[in-house]
């Protein structure tokens, strides 16, 4: 870790800000190892001014704050007006004097203070916003999760350098709650590009999301989340560690044009689906499959494929951009193994 997250996280207390009164967490803090490590890679320096798109507990904030200096600025952004005020008031007790928090939606970034130098989110837009990439200055560092297909929870974070066609870029495994206009109160459930979903009690809510489905009846998505819910999970479908898993995923979603996911009870896996089968690999490794064979075959074959390849990970992945209405869709794709 760099001298200038370290010398900032060791200024600042992580209790302090997560913590509620009665000592419990608030649910829209992450861990601050993850928060130092995204961080370090906005290769920050004194003087530099940053947009933060989700306030959340203000402990990101108060690194920055820290990591900036007197010389720097920090605008974070939030749509939870609530979140904004505890942050506001905890930046004042800690006497941060060189950040200001909005409540706004984040999309729009925070043009009367542009332009900004980093730019860093905690929530994930579907695009990569245009509003950002106009408010930042040449060269800039952004740092965001993104959507990489039109399905739930298909996410990864993206580092960028603003300028022509958004060169040296990369891809990094990683995700945050779901950028909306409003404030979310269904945690357990994406917000975009779920097909059908069944509330379950006392647990994670299950929801099913393929790219074949979003032109299909609504009945067509039910009769097939409810397959889902019958099937049985197949072990050792992937036996990988958890960093490889992620770079299948996104292997995946590179390779196919039948993305999709589901998530319930079980976790959250990503795979492919046709309009009655879908098949997808679970936290654990294990497979999940449902309705006809079709889905499994196209699954096994990217497994198959992805050994081929020599089972990249995200360092051969890297990320596209094309323009669209608000900005910028970003896919993956893989680069040739080296020689």
């Amino acid at each position: 870790m760099s001298d200038i997250v370290t010398a900032a996280a060791e200024a600042v207390d992580y209790d302090s800000w997560v913590r509620t009164n009665d000592g419990g967490k608030i649910p829209q803090s992450s861990a601050d190892d993850r928060i130092r490590s995204m961080l370090e890679m906005l290769d920050l320096e004194p003087g530099l001014s940053v947009l933060e798109i989700g306030t959340g507990s203000g402990y990101s904030g108060a690194l920055l704050s820290a990591a900036v200096g007197a010389d720097g600025h920090v605008v974070s952004i939030d749509i939870d007006s609530d979140l904004v005020a505890r942050a506001s008031a905890l930046h004042r007790q800690a006497y941060n004097t060189n950040i200001e928090v909005h409540a706004a939606d984040g999309f729009g970034g925070w043009a009367s203070a542009a332009p900004f130098d980093r730019i860093v989110a905690w929530t994930t837009p579907d695009v990569l916003p245009e509003p950002w990439i106009k408010q930042a200055s040449a060269g800039a560092v952004v740092l965001t999760p993104v959507k990489l297909a039109d399905v739930a929870s298909a996410n990864a974070l993206v580092r960028c350098i603003v300028g022509d066609n958004f060169e040296n870029s990369e891809l990094h495994p990683g995700s945050f709650i779901e950028m909306a206009p409003d404030v979310i109160t269904e945690l357990g459930l994406p917000v975009r590009y779920v097909n059908a979903s069944r509330l379950v009690e006392d647990a994670p809510p299950w929801w099913i999301s393929a790219h074949m489905l979003h032109e299909q009846p609504r009945d067509v998505a039910d009769k097939l989340l409810d397959k889902v819910r019958e099937a049985a999970p197949q072990a050792d479908f992937l036996p990988v560690d958890t960093a490889t898993r992620l770079a299948f995923n996104a292997f995946v979603l590179a390779r196919t044009n039948w993305p999709a996911s589901l998530g319930g009870p079980i976790g959250w896996g990503i795979g492919v689906a046709t309009s009655d089968s879908i098949a997808v690999v679970l936290p654990d490794g294990a497979g999940l499959t449902a309705g006809t064979s079709e889905a499994f075959d196209l699954l096994a074959e990217l497994v198959d494929e992805w050994h081929e390849f020599g089972e990249p990970r995200y360092d051969r992945l890297e990320p596209t951009f094309t323009p669209c209405a608000d900005g910028w869709q970003v896919r993956p794709k893989v680069r040739p193994a080296t020689a």
